[in-house]
Protein backbone atom coordinates (compact mmCIF):
# COMPACT_ATOMS: atom_id res chain seq x y z
CA UNK A 1 0.00 0.00 0.00
CA UNK A 2 1.63 3.18 -1.30
CA UNK A 3 1.76 5.71 1.96
CA UNK A 4 0.59 9.05 1.76
CA UNK A 5 3.86 10.91 2.46
CA UNK A 6 2.89 13.76 0.24
CA UNK A 7 0.30 14.44 2.64
CA UNK A 8 1.99 14.51 6.03
CA UNK A 9 4.12 12.32 8.39
CA UNK A 10 0.59 12.51 10.44
CA UNK A 11 -0.75 10.08 7.65
CA UNK A 12 1.44 7.45 7.00
CA UNK A 13 -0.52 5.20 8.56
CA UNK A 14 -3.51 6.27 7.15
CA UNK A 15 -3.77 4.29 3.85
CA UNK A 16 -3.77 0.68 5.36
CA UNK A 17 -6.83 1.53 7.28
CA UNK A 18 -8.67 3.24 5.42
CA UNK A 19 -8.15 0.53 2.49
CA UNK A 20 -9.52 -2.20 5.38
CA UNK A 21 -12.82 0.10 5.49
CA UNK A 22 -13.88 0.90 2.10
CA UNK A 23 -12.47 -3.01 1.60
CA UNK A 24 -15.65 -3.72 4.21
CA UNK A 25 -17.98 -1.22 3.19
CA UNK A 26 -19.78 -3.05 0.07
CA UNK A 27 -20.66 -5.94 3.15
CA UNK A 28 -21.43 -3.07 5.07
CA UNK A 29 -24.24 -1.44 3.23
CA UNK A 30 -25.73 -4.55 2.69
CA UNK A 31 -25.51 -6.05 6.48
CA UNK A 32 -28.48 -5.84 9.06
CA UNK A 33 -29.31 -2.12 10.39
CA UNK A 34 -26.34 -1.73 13.10
CA UNK A 35 -28.14 0.90 15.04
CA UNK A 36 -28.28 -0.32 19.08
CA UNK A 37 -30.81 0.82 21.85
CA UNK A 38 -29.50 -0.36 25.23
CA UNK A 39 -32.16 -0.38 27.58
CA UNK A 40 -31.91 0.12 31.63
CA UNK A 41 -32.33 -2.87 32.29
CA UNK A 42 -29.03 -4.07 30.18
CA UNK A 43 -30.39 -5.62 27.22
CA UNK A 44 -29.53 -4.40 23.72
CA UNK A 45 -32.31 -3.85 20.63
CA UNK A 46 -30.80 -3.45 17.13
CA UNK A 47 -32.22 -1.98 14.46
CA UNK A 48 -32.77 1.76 12.89
CA UNK A 49 -33.42 4.73 14.99
CA UNK A 50 -36.19 6.53 13.17
CA UNK A 51 -36.44 8.69 15.61
CA UNK A 52 -35.69 10.05 19.34
CA UNK A 53 -36.29 13.05 21.10
CA UNK A 54 -36.39 13.56 24.99
CA UNK A 55 -39.79 11.16 25.45
CA UNK A 56 -39.00 8.45 23.43
CA UNK A 57 -36.82 6.45 20.78
CA UNK A 58 -38.83 5.03 17.36
CA UNK A 59 -36.88 2.09 16.36
CA UNK A 60 -37.21 -0.48 13.55
CA UNK A 61 -36.62 -3.84 13.69
CA UNK A 62 -37.14 -5.26 10.55
CA UNK A 63 -40.66 -4.29 9.00
CA UNK A 64 -41.93 -3.43 12.99
CA UNK A 65 -41.39 0.10 14.69
CA UNK A 66 -41.40 0.11 18.43
CA UNK A 67 -41.84 2.96 20.89
CA UNK A 68 -39.49 2.84 23.39
CA UNK A 69 -39.92 5.56 26.94
CA UNK A 70 -37.00 7.44 27.32
CA UNK A 71 -36.51 6.82 30.57
CA UNK A 72 -36.10 2.95 29.80
CA UNK A 73 -33.18 3.78 27.13
CA UNK A 74 -29.63 3.70 28.91
CA UNK A 75 -27.87 5.02 25.68
CA UNK A 76 -28.57 4.65 21.59
CA UNK A 77 -25.98 4.87 19.18
CA UNK A 78 -27.55 5.40 15.30
CA UNK A 79 -26.09 5.94 11.92
CA UNK A 80 -28.39 9.04 11.79
CA UNK A 81 -26.55 10.44 14.81
CA UNK A 82 -23.03 9.75 13.59
CA UNK A 83 -24.01 11.40 10.31
CA UNK A 84 -24.78 14.81 11.62
CA UNK A 85 -21.76 14.74 13.90
CA UNK A 86 -19.83 14.07 10.26
CA UNK A 87 -21.56 16.88 8.61
CA UNK A 88 -20.77 19.26 11.40
CA UNK A 89 -17.19 18.42 11.70
CA UNK A 90 -17.04 18.82 8.09
CA UNK A 91 -18.61 22.48 7.75
CA UNK A 92 -14.81 24.30 8.78
CA UNK A 93 -13.11 22.14 6.59
CA UNK A 94 -11.38 23.37 3.16
CA UNK A 95 -12.29 21.39 0.20
CA UNK A 96 -8.79 21.86 -1.38
CA UNK A 97 -6.81 20.84 2.05
CA UNK A 98 -6.05 17.34 1.02
CA UNK A 99 -4.25 16.36 4.28
CA UNK A 100 -7.79 17.57 6.56
CA UNK A 101 -9.86 15.67 3.70
CA UNK A 102 -7.81 12.99 4.77
CA UNK A 103 -8.54 12.92 8.30
CA UNK A 104 -12.64 13.67 7.79
CA UNK A 105 -12.13 10.32 5.34
CA UNK A 106 -10.76 8.67 8.58
CA UNK A 107 -13.45 9.92 10.88
CA UNK A 108 -16.31 9.10 8.17
CA UNK A 109 -14.79 5.31 8.51
CA UNK A 110 -14.67 5.38 11.87
CA UNK A 111 -18.59 6.52 12.53
CA UNK A 112 -19.25 4.01 9.81
CA UNK A 113 -20.20 6.46 7.06
CA UNK A 114 -18.58 4.36 3.61
CA UNK A 115 -20.49 6.56 1.34
CA UNK A 116 -19.28 9.93 3.25
CA UNK A 117 -15.21 8.15 3.30
CA UNK A 118 -15.49 7.69 -0.69
CA UNK A 119 -17.22 11.33 -1.17
CA UNK A 120 -14.22 13.00 1.15
CA UNK A 121 -11.70 11.13 -0.85
CA UNK A 122 -13.11 12.37 -4.05
CA UNK A 123 -12.58 15.73 -2.95
CA UNK A 124 -8.90 14.79 -1.89
CA UNK A 125 -8.12 13.32 -5.39
CA UNK A 126 -9.32 16.82 -7.01
CA UNK A 127 -6.94 18.45 -4.71
CA UNK A 128 -4.24 16.02 -5.03
CA UNK A 129 -4.68 14.73 -8.78
CA UNK A 130 -1.25 13.02 -9.22
CA UNK A 131 -1.56 11.34 -5.07
CA UNK A 132 -1.32 7.36 -6.02
CA UNK A 133 -2.24 6.20 -2.45
CA UNK A 134 -5.71 8.35 -2.63
CA UNK A 135 -6.47 6.57 -5.95
CA UNK A 136 -5.35 3.48 -4.73
CA UNK A 137 -7.91 3.76 -1.92
CA UNK A 138 -10.72 4.89 -4.46
CA UNK A 139 -9.77 1.72 -6.54
CA UNK A 140 -9.11 3.85 -9.64
CA UNK A 141 -6.30 1.97 -11.44
CA UNK A 142 -2.64 3.40 -12.66
CA UNK A 143 -1.88 2.81 -15.99
CA UNK A 144 2.00 4.50 -16.90
CA UNK A 145 1.49 8.10 -15.32
CA UNK A 146 -2.20 7.89 -15.59
CA UNK A 147 -4.98 7.58 -12.98
CA UNK A 148 -7.92 5.55 -14.35
CA UNK A 149 -11.61 6.14 -13.10
CA UNK A 150 -15.05 3.94 -14.27
CA UNK A 151 -17.42 5.45 -15.48
CA UNK A 152 -20.04 3.52 -17.05
CA UNK A 153 -18.35 0.42 -17.17
CA UNK A 154 -15.51 1.76 -18.76
CA UNK A 155 -11.72 2.78 -17.12
CA UNK A 156 -10.82 6.35 -18.43
CA UNK A 157 -8.27 8.91 -17.59
CA UNK A 158 -9.19 10.59 -14.27
CA UNK A 159 -8.59 13.99 -16.22
CA UNK A 160 -10.53 13.49 -18.71
CA UNK A 161 -13.54 11.59 -16.99
CA UNK A 162 -16.06 14.83 -16.28
CA UNK A 163 -15.98 15.35 -20.62
CA UNK A 164 -17.57 12.67 -21.14
CA UNK A 165 -20.83 13.85 -18.83
CA UNK A 166 -21.48 15.02 -22.71
CA UNK A 167 -23.37 11.98 -22.86
CA UNK A 168 -25.50 11.44 -19.85
CA UNK A 169 -25.35 7.70 -20.16
CA UNK A 170 -21.46 8.43 -19.27
CA UNK A 171 -22.03 10.94 -15.98
CA UNK A 172 -20.53 10.31 -13.08
CA UNK A 173 -22.38 7.95 -10.34
CA UNK A 174 -22.16 8.83 -6.61
CA UNK A 175 -23.81 8.32 -3.10
CA UNK A 176 -24.11 10.05 -0.14
CA UNK A 177 -26.37 9.02 3.47
CA UNK A 178 -29.72 9.90 1.88
CA UNK A 179 -28.82 10.47 -1.57
CA UNK A 180 -28.03 9.28 -5.16
CA UNK A 181 -26.63 11.29 -7.58
CA UNK A 182 -25.84 10.74 -12.18
CA UNK A 183 -24.09 14.03 -12.67
CA UNK A 184 -22.90 15.29 -16.01
CA UNK A 185 -21.78 18.22 -14.96
CA UNK A 186 -18.67 17.26 -13.03
CA UNK A 187 -17.00 15.49 -9.93
CA UNK A 188 -16.99 18.55 -7.97
CA UNK A 189 -20.06 19.54 -8.60
CA UNK A 190 -21.80 16.07 -8.13
CA UNK A 191 -20.08 16.13 -4.43
CA UNK A 192 -20.87 19.58 -3.82
CA UNK A 193 -24.57 18.62 -4.67
CA UNK A 194 -24.43 15.61 -2.63
CA UNK A 195 -23.40 17.74 0.76
CA UNK A 196 -25.61 20.51 -0.37
CA UNK A 197 -28.18 18.02 0.10
CA UNK A 198 -27.47 16.95 3.10
CA UNK A 199 -27.17 20.08 4.99
CA UNK A 200 -30.78 20.15 3.75
CA UNK A 201 -31.63 17.31 4.68
CA UNK A 202 -30.68 18.04 8.22
CA UNK A 203 -32.04 21.68 8.37
CA UNK A 204 -35.17 19.86 8.07
CA UNK A 205 -34.67 17.75 10.57
CA UNK A 206 -33.50 20.98 13.04
CA UNK A 207 -36.18 23.18 12.14
CA UNK A 208 -39.53 20.69 11.81
CA UNK A 209 -38.09 17.14 13.28
CA UNK A 210 -39.39 17.88 17.05
CA UNK A 211 -42.75 19.48 16.45
CA UNK A 212 -43.42 17.15 13.35
CA UNK A 213 -41.98 14.21 14.71
CA UNK A 214 -39.96 13.46 11.58
CA UNK A 215 -38.59 10.00 10.20
CA UNK A 216 -35.01 9.40 9.55
CA UNK A 217 -35.60 8.81 5.71
CA UNK A 218 -34.70 4.96 4.49
CA UNK A 219 -34.89 5.25 1.36
CA UNK A 220 -32.16 6.59 -1.18
CA UNK A 221 -33.68 9.95 -2.53
CA UNK A 222 -32.80 9.58 -6.65
CA UNK A 223 -31.05 12.88 -8.18
CA UNK A 224 -29.91 13.55 -11.66
CA UNK A 225 -28.04 16.50 -12.34
CA UNK A 226 -27.86 18.02 -16.13
CA UNK A 227 -24.86 19.58 -17.49
CA UNK A 228 -27.52 22.52 -19.02
CA UNK A 229 -31.30 23.17 -19.59
CA UNK A 230 -30.71 21.66 -23.06
CA UNK A 231 -29.54 18.46 -21.76
CA UNK A 232 -32.90 17.66 -19.30
CA UNK A 233 -34.98 15.07 -21.25
CA UNK A 234 -38.74 15.64 -21.48
CA UNK A 235 -38.51 18.82 -19.55
CA UNK A 236 -38.00 21.36 -21.73
CA UNK A 237 -35.16 24.05 -22.09
CA UNK A 238 -37.69 26.56 -19.82
CA UNK A 239 -37.72 24.39 -16.50
CA UNK A 240 -33.82 24.18 -15.24
CA UNK A 241 -35.50 21.88 -11.85
CA UNK A 242 -38.34 19.97 -10.93
CA UNK A 243 -39.03 16.99 -8.25
CA UNK A 244 -41.15 14.57 -10.51
CA UNK A 245 -43.42 12.45 -7.52
CA UNK A 246 -44.00 9.71 -10.82
CA UNK A 247 -40.50 8.95 -10.86
CA UNK A 248 -39.44 10.09 -6.75
CA UNK A 249 -36.41 11.73 -8.82
CA UNK A 250 -35.05 14.94 -8.66
CA UNK A 251 -33.90 16.44 -12.11
CA UNK A 252 -31.99 19.76 -12.10
CA UNK A 253 -28.85 21.43 -14.41
CA UNK A 254 -25.88 22.98 -13.42
CA UNK A 255 -26.26 26.81 -13.80
CA UNK A 256 -23.97 29.46 -12.83
CA UNK A 257 -21.23 27.48 -11.43
CA UNK A 258 -24.21 25.25 -8.67
CA UNK A 259 -27.00 22.91 -9.36
CA UNK A 260 -30.15 25.48 -9.85
CA UNK A 261 -33.11 25.66 -7.46
CA UNK A 262 -31.29 22.90 -5.82
CA UNK A 263 -32.65 23.85 -2.11
CA UNK A 264 -36.38 24.40 -3.73
CA UNK A 265 -36.96 21.31 -5.78
CA UNK A 266 -34.95 19.37 -2.61
CA UNK A 267 -37.18 20.47 -0.44
CA UNK A 268 -40.54 18.98 -2.37
CA UNK A 269 -38.13 15.91 -2.59
CA UNK A 270 -37.62 15.64 1.12
CA UNK A 271 -41.68 16.47 2.19
CA UNK A 272 -42.31 13.84 -0.80
CA UNK A 273 -39.95 11.10 0.69
CA UNK A 274 -41.12 12.11 4.34
CA UNK A 275 -44.50 12.56 4.22
CA UNK A 276 -45.84 10.55 1.51
CA UNK A 277 -43.85 7.70 0.93
CA UNK A 278 -42.23 7.30 4.82
CA UNK A 279 -45.35 8.11 5.90
CA UNK A 280 -47.90 6.89 4.14
CA UNK A 281 -49.90 10.11 3.41
CA UNK A 282 -53.42 10.51 2.31
CA UNK A 283 -52.34 12.55 -0.44
CA UNK A 284 -50.29 15.86 -1.39
CA UNK A 285 -49.83 18.72 0.21
CA UNK A 286 -51.71 21.65 -0.83
CA UNK A 287 -50.48 23.53 -3.64
CA UNK A 288 -49.40 26.68 -1.65
CA UNK A 289 -47.91 24.87 0.76
CA UNK A 290 -46.13 22.81 -0.49
CA UNK A 291 -44.52 25.70 -3.00
CA UNK A 292 -44.38 27.93 0.19
CA UNK A 293 -42.37 25.52 2.11
CA UNK A 294 -39.37 25.04 -0.63
CA UNK A 295 -39.32 28.78 -0.78
CA UNK A 296 -39.14 29.11 2.42
CA UNK A 297 -36.10 26.85 2.68
CA UNK A 298 -34.54 28.54 -0.02
CA UNK A 299 -34.22 31.42 1.33
CA UNK A 300 -33.24 29.87 4.78
CA UNK A 301 -30.17 28.61 4.05
CA UNK A 302 -27.06 30.58 2.76
CA UNK A 303 -25.32 29.04 -0.15
CA UNK A 304 -22.35 30.82 -0.67
CA UNK A 305 -19.46 27.68 -0.27
CA UNK A 306 -20.67 25.03 -2.31
CA UNK A 307 -21.38 21.67 -0.37
CA UNK A 308 -21.47 23.77 3.33
CA UNK A 309 -24.69 25.62 3.26
CA UNK A 310 -25.30 27.35 6.60
CA UNK A 311 -28.90 28.01 7.99
CA UNK A 312 -30.10 31.54 8.56
CA UNK A 313 -31.76 32.67 11.54
CA UNK A 314 -34.87 34.00 8.78
CA UNK A 315 -35.90 32.89 5.42
CA UNK A 316 -34.51 35.61 3.28
CA UNK A 317 -35.82 36.02 -0.53
CA UNK A 318 -35.33 39.79 -1.13
CA UNK A 319 -36.46 39.36 -5.16
CA UNK A 320 -39.95 38.09 -3.32
CA UNK A 321 -39.95 41.65 -1.29
CA UNK A 322 -39.57 43.62 -4.47
CA UNK A 323 -42.78 41.49 -5.58
CA UNK A 324 -45.04 41.67 -2.93
CA UNK A 325 -44.27 45.68 -2.51
CA UNK A 326 -45.12 46.07 -6.53
CA UNK A 327 -48.15 44.06 -6.31
CA UNK A 328 -49.51 45.97 -3.38
CA UNK A 329 -48.77 49.05 -5.13
CA UNK A 330 -51.06 47.85 -8.01
CA UNK A 331 -53.29 46.15 -6.27
CA UNK A 332 -52.47 42.67 -7.36
CA UNK A 333 -51.98 40.50 -4.29
CA UNK A 334 -54.60 37.20 -4.06
CA UNK A 335 -56.37 36.87 -1.46
CA UNK A 336 -55.84 34.34 1.55
CA UNK A 337 -58.68 32.22 0.30
CA UNK A 338 -57.80 32.67 -3.38
CA UNK A 339 -53.88 31.24 -2.17
CA UNK A 340 -55.26 28.59 -0.23
CA UNK A 341 -57.25 27.04 -2.94
CA UNK A 342 -54.27 27.60 -5.81
CA UNK A 343 -53.13 23.81 -7.23
CA UNK A 344 -49.53 22.59 -7.68
CA UNK A 345 -50.39 23.20 -11.52
CA UNK A 346 -51.44 26.85 -11.24
CA UNK A 347 -47.96 27.62 -9.72
CA UNK A 348 -46.83 26.49 -13.42
CA UNK A 349 -49.20 28.35 -15.40
CA UNK A 350 -46.82 32.37 -15.95
CA UNK A 351 -49.59 34.12 -14.83
CA UNK A 352 -48.79 36.41 -11.80
CA UNK A 353 -46.49 33.33 -11.01
CA UNK A 354 -43.78 35.71 -9.75
CA UNK A 355 -46.79 36.66 -7.30
CA UNK A 356 -47.94 32.91 -6.56
CA UNK A 357 -44.72 32.21 -5.22
CA UNK A 358 -44.18 35.36 -3.48
CA UNK A 359 -47.44 35.17 -1.38
CA UNK A 360 -46.34 31.44 -0.30
CA UNK A 361 -43.15 32.20 0.75
CA UNK A 362 -44.52 35.48 2.60
CA UNK A 363 -47.28 33.54 4.39
CA UNK A 364 -45.29 30.83 5.50
CA UNK A 365 -42.80 32.50 6.61
CA UNK A 366 -45.16 34.99 8.21
CA UNK A 367 -46.76 32.25 10.09
CA UNK A 368 -43.64 29.85 11.41
CA UNK A 369 -41.21 32.51 12.14
CA UNK A 370 -43.89 34.68 14.00
CA UNK A 371 -43.11 35.91 17.39
CA UNK A 372 -46.79 35.17 18.74
CA UNK A 373 -45.88 31.67 20.14
CA UNK A 374 -49.50 30.42 19.63
CA UNK A 375 -49.96 31.96 16.49
CA UNK A 376 -46.76 29.34 15.93
CA UNK A 377 -48.34 26.46 17.20
CA UNK A 378 -51.36 27.05 15.52
CA UNK A 379 -49.49 26.46 12.31
CA UNK A 380 -48.04 23.69 13.59
CA UNK A 381 -51.07 22.25 14.01
CA UNK A 382 -52.17 22.96 10.57
CA UNK A 383 -48.97 21.10 9.37
CA UNK A 384 -49.28 18.66 11.27
CA UNK A 385 -53.04 18.30 9.83
CA UNK A 386 -51.99 18.97 6.09
CA UNK A 387 -49.35 16.54 6.63
CA UNK A 388 -51.54 13.71 7.06
CA UNK A 389 -53.84 14.70 4.58
CA UNK A 390 -56.42 17.20 5.59
CA UNK A 391 -54.68 20.54 4.43
CA UNK A 392 -57.25 21.55 2.40
CA UNK A 393 -58.49 25.30 2.56
CA UNK A 394 -61.41 24.71 5.39
CA UNK A 395 -58.85 23.11 7.72
CA UNK A 396 -56.99 25.99 7.44
CA UNK A 397 -60.02 28.72 7.98
CA UNK A 398 -60.78 26.76 11.17
CA UNK A 399 -57.49 26.82 12.62
CA UNK A 400 -57.07 31.04 12.04
CA UNK A 401 -60.49 31.44 12.34
CA UNK A 402 -59.97 34.71 14.74
CA UNK A 403 -56.68 35.63 12.50
CA UNK A 404 -58.53 36.19 8.85
CA UNK A 405 -58.45 39.71 9.12
CA UNK A 406 -54.40 40.20 10.17
CA UNK A 407 -53.80 36.99 7.49
CA UNK A 408 -55.24 38.91 4.41
CA UNK A 409 -52.12 41.51 5.28
CA UNK A 410 -50.13 41.31 7.92
CA UNK A 411 -47.78 38.98 5.63
CA UNK A 412 -47.25 40.81 2.89
CA UNK A 413 -45.62 44.04 5.05
CA UNK A 414 -41.82 44.75 4.99
CA UNK A 415 -40.71 43.15 8.25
Amino acid sequence: MTQLVACGSRFLALAPALALALACAAAAQTAEPTDTVVLTDGKTLAGLVLRQDENEVLLRVGTRDRTIPRASVRSVDSIAARHRLFLNGWRPVPADDAAQLLEMAQAATHARLPHETRLMLWYAALARPKEAAIHELLGNRQQGGRFLVQIDGAWVPFEKADALGEDFGKAWLLRSRHFSIRCAAGLRAALDTLLDLEALYWAMQDLFGKDLKLLEICETIDVRLYRSRQQMPGIGTHVGAVFAADEAALFTCFENGKAFALAHEGTHALLHYLFVRAARSRGALPGWLEEGWAEYMLGRLDTKVPGKPVLRERSEMPGHRAVLAQAARRDDLYTVHRLLNLKSSDFMASSLQDIKYAQAWALFRYLIENGNTQLRASFVDYLREATAGRGQASTFRRIFARQEQQLETEPWKQT
